[in-house]
């Protein structure tokens, strides 16, 4: 035989510390120095919820949870910013097909003035003052 005897946790009340059958739970809460002291009561239906509080996966879910609706809550922020940078690239674009639009236009009428010059035409790209002028 051992030494010590064995005690039914069941029979003493020292099984789970959350087990709300148990009734109330008083948690007493005391300073080192014993100066200043505070008594909670917490009834059966609060003992749960200080359980579930208190649980390494309460906080993790939590955790997750506000990290999840922190990358939501930035993405949502770049929506207003994505569709001003949309409109201002759509401005942009049709500047462009405006300035395209003219510099076929210039080209047409550049062609046409060589043409009734009747010289031909230079490429775009080449010198534009024409065959310089000697002088004796």
């Amino acid at each position: 035989m051992s030494g010590g005897s064995f005690v039914d946790p069941d029979v003493d009340g020292h099984r789970e510390l959350f087990a709300r059958e148990l009734g109330a739970m008083i948690v007493h809460v005391q300073r080192e120095t014993g100066l200043a002291h505070r008594t909670y009561v917490l009834r059966p239906w609060q003992v749960p919820i200080a359980r579930a509080a208190t649980s390494r996966w309460t906080w993790l879910v939590l955790i997750g949870g506000v990290v999840s609706w922190g990358v939501f809550a930035v993405q949502a922020a770049r929506i207003p910013l994505l569709n001003t940078r949309i409109a201002q690239l759509e401005r942009d674009a049709l500047r462009l097909d405006t300035l395209q639009q003219t510099l076929r236009e210039l080209q047409s009428r550049y062609e046409q003035v060589q043409s009734m010059l009747s010289r031909p035409a230079q490429s775009v790209g080449g010198d534009l003052q024409g065959p310089a002028v000697r002088r004796p």
